[in-house]
């Protein structure tokens, strides 16, 4: 309970950390946060030119259906990626001052949610306005399971921030394995439509259900099945506690790695 306390005390910490790293990321540049855009945007026209005009893809609205799959797959894999160095590239300050080393990889994901929300704001009026996306009630659902999600990518985040600093491999191999994990979730095409086993090996990837939420929150704009968000309240708190445990456990060391 005290270090929970200590964490939420320094929640000022966490915010300047964030708001750090965004003027870092884009100091000096004349585009400023709009080139976080970037990387999602070509993502969508690129994916939707092949499977619109060369698969041929008979999903509707397909433009949309990327939006809705590809904004929360870019903040998990980033906060994924960025877990890896987040105690490593601060060894200096956690040598030399005391404060909870929890707030690394908490403002890792903060900042990455960040710019979830920043696409959010563009990429929402845009489909509105060009897709004819419109409202619905459901939509409100969004917020529950988006703080499911960062839980469970924060629990995973304590967890490869942790054991990168002992194995520093990790963060090689988190990067080779976000790219089959994408192919392993269903983003860019409908589960439906894939055969029965193929569709229970997907279904066996805690993120399929992430984003097959979004799906039915935006996309669809109907409330998920109850079942399915169960499921992810019971996976997001177990990645949570067991990556918490684990970097509690851990982080003495941390300063003598770094």
């Amino acid at each position: 309970m005290y270090r929970t306390i200590s964490v939420l005390a320094y929640g000022e910490l966490v915010r300047n950390l964030v708001l750090k790293d965004l003027k870092l990321k884009y100091r000096d540049s004349v585009l400023g946060f709009l080139w976080s855009l970037a990387n999602p945007l070509l993502l969508i026209l690129v994916y939707g030119f092949v499977f619109t005009h060369m698969l041929r893809t008979d999903i509707p609205n397909f433009a949309y259906f990327l939006i809705v799959g590809i904004l929360p797959w870019n903040f998990f894999a980033q906060s994924l990626l960025m877990s890896t160095v987040s105690i490593l590239e601060n060894g200096t300050l956690i040598r030399t001052v005391w404060l909870p080393l929890e707030v690394f990889p908490v403002a890792t994901v903060l900042f990455n949610l960040a710019h979830y929300f920043l696409a959010l704001v563009v990429f929402l009026p845009v489909s509105a306005v060009f897709l004819q996306v419109r409202p619905a009630p459901s939509m409100l659902a969004f917020f529950p399971l988006l703080a499911l999600h960062v839980l469970f990518t924060l629990g995973l985040g304590f967890i490869i921030c942790t054991a990168t600093v002992f194995y520093r491999d990790v963060r090689h191999f988190t990067e080779n394995l976000l790219m089959p994990l994408f192919w392993l979730t269903p983003i860019v095409y409908e589960i439906d439509t894939l055969p029965e086993t193929l569709r229970a090996i997907i279904y066996l990837n805690p993120l399929s259900h992430f984003i097959l939420g979004y799906q039915d929150i935006l996309y669809r704009r109907t409330l998920p099945d109850p079942t399915r968000l169960l499921t992810l309240l019971v996976v997001s708190t177990a990645s949570f506690v067991a990556g918490y445990a684990l970097f509690r456990r851990c982080k003495a060391r941390f300063p003598e790695e770094v």
